[in-house]
């Protein structure tokens, strides 16, 4: 299988201190997984998940903010340059996923690997309640996150698929840190499903959908990540 590299360089290692717990898991994530990262496979997927490690470098530093990202970040135009592109079948469906102060960040990398977007779908993160889990933030208070459903040459809208009762809010518990709802995967796993069955493509042997950024292996699905192995 061929595969793509893509550059990924963590920020000064001294910048955390000894007492900074989730600083140095950063750095331990950087100095022992991030050198050996292996290749992004270039398998000619027809469905790409995303979920970049966006940069949020405000008070980045202070162990009481706890907003914190327990991972280390790419710098915009690190996420801007990954080979989306190039591992994509030339009809195939990339779901990117973006937090709110991010969504134009997205939009002009969706632009510049040659996808077009469909639509958004927002994901309402709600306490056992049901109410709205507030988060944080300077501009209200954050309870949602959002995916862009884009598409690249002509893979067939979900209406085509069949996929006509698929709304695009999701109401779930929020879990572990950037860890996505069940109800999400329902969606990518029947749109994969579709794909990968096509009359326009023919049935594969195999799945051709893959993970970026993966922290947990899922069947069916390849995975790539710092943390994917």
């Amino acid at each position: 299988m061929k595969t793509l590299r893509t550059e990924n360089k963590i920020g000064s290692e001294s910048k955390y201190k000894p007492d900074d717990k989730v600083g140095q898991l950063k750095l331990s994530i950087a100095i022992n997984l991030i050198p050996n990262l292996r290749p992004i496979p270039c398998n000619d997927y027809r469905l790409i998940v995303l979920d970049p490690p966006w940069d949020f470098h405000l008070r980045e530093t202070d162990p009481s903010h706890r907003g914190r990202c327990p991972y280390p970040s790419m710098t915009d135009q690190q996420i801007k340059s990954m080979p989306i592109s190039a591992i994509a079948n030339q009809d195939s469906y990339l779901l990117l996923w973006v937090t709110n102060n991010h969504q134009a960040l997205g939009f002009r990398c969706l632009e510049h690997w040659g996808f077009t977007h469909h639509s958004t779908f927002t994901w309402e993160k709600i306490t056992k309640a049901g109410k709205p889990h507030a988060g944080i933030g300077h501009y209200g208070r954050n309870c949602t996150e959002h995916f862009l459903v884009a598409t690249k040459g002509n893979p067939g809208s979900f209406t085509h698929h069949g996929l006509t009762n698929i709304v695009n809010i999701i109401r779930a518990p929020r879990t572990k840190h950037s860890q996505k709802p069940e109800q999400f995967w329902d969606i990518a796993d029947r749109l994969a499903e579709k794909l990968e069955n096509c009359e326009k493509l023919g049935k594969l042997s195999t799945p051709s959908r893959i993970e970026l950024f993966s922290r947990t292996p899922r069947p069916n699905w390849d995975s790539w990540g710092a943390e994917a192995d």
